[in-house]
């Protein structure tokens, strides 16, 4: 669509270089009014080669001066002496312009609304509590062992947590020992 514009607007910049000519029948279009007109249709053309659907509408409506308006009112400056062929003619191509980039912009809407993904609604999950029943638990009962059931410790040399050797003992629990257990504890002089 870009390429049509763009010969379009070719066409349109011949009409105003046709209208700064002269003939009998009227006045050309004055210089800095070609001039202002050729700026519009290169602003157009830099609108529409930006390709987004936004920069188009501001050719017909944008909110820093539509190219659309600007150039009615460098249409309507015209001096009533132009000739009015040249004035129609120029009004006539413009109308034009401004269908084609209508065209333009409804087509690049579409091609970016269809290109937006498309949201999905989300439905909350309700959730059930689950019930708890409580289990019971029988306490374990414990026998103590007696002295000759006991497992006995490892025999050691009083600096590996082993029992101290050497010790004293008549059987009575007197015994001399002494040492240092496995964490490092003291385990008594034995006495």
């Amino acid at each position: 669509m870009t390429a049509r514009v763009v010969t379009f607007a070719l066409l349109a910049l011949a009409v105003v270089a046709a209208g700064c000519g002269g003939d009998d029948e009227g006045k050309p279009i004055p210089a800095a009014s070609a001039t202002a007109l050729n700026a519009q249709l290169d602003g157009v053309q830099a609108r529409l080669d930006n390709g987004s659907a936004g920069a188009c509408k501001d050719i017909l409506e944008g909110p820093r001066g539509p190219n659309l308006e600007q150039v009615n009112q460098i249409i309507e400056s015209l001096p009533d002496n132009v000739d009015s062929d040249i004035r129609s003619a120029l009004q006539d191509s413009f109308d034009n312009l401004w269908d084609r980039v209508q065209d333009t912009c409804d087509d690049l809407s579409q091609k970016q609304e269809s290109q937006q993904p498309t949201q999905t609604e989300t439905t909350p999950t309700e959730t059930t509590p689950t019930e708890t029943t409580p289990t019971e638990t029988t306490p374990t009962e414990t026998t103590p062992t007696s002295p000759d059931e006991a497992p006995l410790p490892n025999d050691g040399d009083g600096n590996g947590g082993g029992v101290p050797g050497n010790g004293n003992g008549n059987g009575n629990g007197n015994g001399n020992g002494g040492g240092i257990g496995p964490d490092g504890a003291n385990l008594g002089g034995g006495e």
